[in-house]
């Protein structure tokens, strides 16, 4: 057993626990944790500034910022859009046909580009088919998740883990992963979890009773009717003082006056006398609603959906994306019905109707929000705040003449890096500024387009890892867990880390978790004389297995479309985190041998 580790390697450790604490209950930001553990880093003299900064140098930022640069482009210009849809018009109805055809697609796409906006592209399409076809979309949603990070490790540039884990194995004196290395094991897991969905996954996925919108977020018994008397203190007060009084936390989705229903009245709209309000609150607002001199509630109340939509007024979901403006803000930090004319009657959030004050709760990524409105508000609103609208509204106007020039770019990209003719990082930054320059993504869309949040807190792990390396820690580690696992097969220790991996990936970062164990990972390697890039591959693929939380950004996006609850994922997911790790322990030391 190695002896008592010297105070850096203490401190470093100390730093690498605070982390992961903080990486796991997102109290801070990750990109915020990130740098403080860089400044700790400086403060306790583990790297000087120049070493601790070297991160955000790093040309895996300049990758995955280029990928993500093109990825927006591709989806501005519609074909990655219209690649999806081709290829779904042909699954049909057939349940299991349907799962396939949906793994193979987001399987395809999200092999080059991004997890998460490969699933935003397919999410209305699953949601819409599901419903013709008459299938629960519980039974799509989740399948089309998993399948967007199955398909993730069949390239280098299918996910920012493999693309940070390839820039810093040059750290180790060991070559970085070529474009297509991933490529024969990724096709082989992706066949084992479209196997398993197709059978046993199928079995274990939930299926949710289907209802109606309203009964679904739990405010049929909180819609009711206010008639509004003559005598009322309510008469002449305008809908934008709050909807009023002991009233204040209600929500305003339409006036009946004189015969004539007015849906999504403006702010500068006044209550008259005779008028009915359609109201939607808890109970408690609503008894509070009814004290209110010249207020009466209509007993007896009951509204279906299609009450909620008359004419082009219609009630759609729209899910918070990564990228939306709305991430961190509530809705009335936005004056949202004033501004965009839409009203919102609920708020969903990992499995739970929000029922209560619905404007004034900070939204997160996942998010579903009941909106009711005309439906060219609601499809320009999905456009300029990055919502993704699951419903049949009109569709995103796609830049599709830049179409063909945006798919040269991309693959003139990404031939020219596998190719070698110029280095992968000059190759996609290359292919990025291209895409500006042809206009297939604007200039001010372009700093939308990267995920900061991201680069930051790659920047600062690479840091870390350098910390790790320099401080000794990483041998420290190394030390321990060889002497630990010195009486099994070298196969018991692959597997450690891969479990390992594993669990940090659940609460934290994909990208976190990997350069947190790489370097423990290849010094235990190099101490044994074995292939440290046969354990680096383990990290890489380990890292993408979050299946058994809805954490992952793309898992957080179907959690409330899809109805699920946090068991599902850990029921569906734990199973095809064990398929995955069979077919790696058994295949990776056959690719790279040991």
């Amino acid at each position: 057993m190695p002896s008592m580790p010297d105070m850096n390697i203490v401190i470093t450790l100390l730093i690498m626990l605070f982390a992961v604490i903080l990486f796991s209950i997102e109290i801070v930001p990750v990109d915020i944790v990130s740098v403080l553990v860089v400044l700790s880093l400086i403060f306790f003299r583990l790297l000087t500034p120049d070493q601790a900064f070297l991160g955000f140098s790093n040309t895996a930022l300049v990758m995955i910022g280029s990928i993500l640069i093109m990825t927006s482009a591709l989806v501005k210009s519609g074909i990655a859009d219209k690649i999806a849809h081709y290829i779904l018009r042909w699954s049909g109805h057939g349940p299991i046909r349907l799962l396939c055809i949906f793994l193979l697609t987001v399987g395809i796409i999200s092999s080059f580009i991004n997890n998460v906006a490969a699933t935003a592209i397919l999410l209305p399409s699953a949601v819409s088919i599901a419903r013709v076809a008459k299938i629960n979309p519980s039974k799509l949603l989740m399948p089309l998740s998993f399948g967007s990070m199955l398909g993730g490790m069949c390239t280098l540039i299918g996910t920012s883990t493999n693309i940070a884990v390839s820039e810093a194995l040059p750290t180790y004196n060991i070559a970085p992963f070529s474009l297509f290395e991933f490529t024969p094991l990724g096709l082989i897991i992706f066949a084992g979890g479209l196997l398993f969905f197709i059978t046993i996954g199928y079995v274990l996925l939930p299926a949710r009773e289907k209802e109606e919108v309203m009964e679904d977020y739990g405010i049929r018994e909180y819609l009711s009717e206010l008639k509004v008397m003559p005598s009322s203190i309510l008469v002449g007060t305008k809908v934008s003082a709050g909807v009023f009084g002991n009233m204040q936390d209600l929500s305003l989705v339409g006036i009946y006056r004189n015969g004539i229903n007015i849906y999504i009245p403006g702010d500068h709209f006044t209550i008259e006398g005779g008028d009915s309000l359609l109201v939607v609150g808890s109970i408690e607002n609503l008894a509070r609603a009814g004290q209110t001199d010249g207020v009466e509630i209509k007993s007896g109340y009951k509204r279906t959906d299609k009450d909620l939509e008359p004419g082009d007024v219609r009630m759609v979901e729209a899910v918070i994306s990564a990228d939306s403006l709305l991430e961190g803000k509530t809705l009335k930090d936005v004056n949202f019905r004033h501004t965009y004319g839409l009203s919102a009657i609920a708020h969903y959030r990992h499995g739970t109707c929000l029922r209560e004050k619905v404007g004034r709760i900070p939204l997160r990524v996942g998010d579903v929000i009941l909106l009711q409105g005309e439906s060219d508000r609601i499809a320009a609103l999905g456009e300029v705040l990055k919502l993704i609208i699951v419903g049949d509204v009109t569709p995103e106007r796609f830049r599709t003449k830049k179409a063909g020039i945006a798919t040269i770019i991309f693959l003139a990209s990404i031939i020219a890096g596998a190719a070698g003719l110029v280095p992968i990082s000059v190759s996609f930054l290359t292919g990025a500024v291209l895409m500006v320059i042809s206009k297939c993504l604007y200039a001010d869309e372009v700093y939308k387009s990267v995920n900061w949040h991201l680069l930051i807190l790659i920047g600062g792990m690479i840091s870390l890892g350098i910390a790790v390396e320099q401080t000794g820690t990483a041998q420290y580690l190394a030390d321990i867990i060889t002497t630990m696992t010195a009486n099994y097969s070298i196969y018991v220790l692959l597997g450690s880390f891969f479990i390992l991996t594993v669990l940090l990936t659940q609460p934290m970062s994909n990208v976190a978790a990997a350069l947190l164990i790489l370097p423990i990972a290849i010094h235990s390697a190099q101490k044994l004389g074995v292939n440290p890039r046969t354990f680096a591959m383990t990290i890489t693929i380990a890292a993408s297995c979050s299946f058994i939380t809805p954490l992952e950004p793309a898992s957080v996006l179907v959690y409330g479309p899809g109805r699920y609850r946090f068991r599902d994922f850990i029921r569906v997911g734990l199973p095809l985190t064990i398929v995955v790790f069979i077919i790696s322990i058994l295949l990776i030391p056959v690719f790279w041998p040991l």
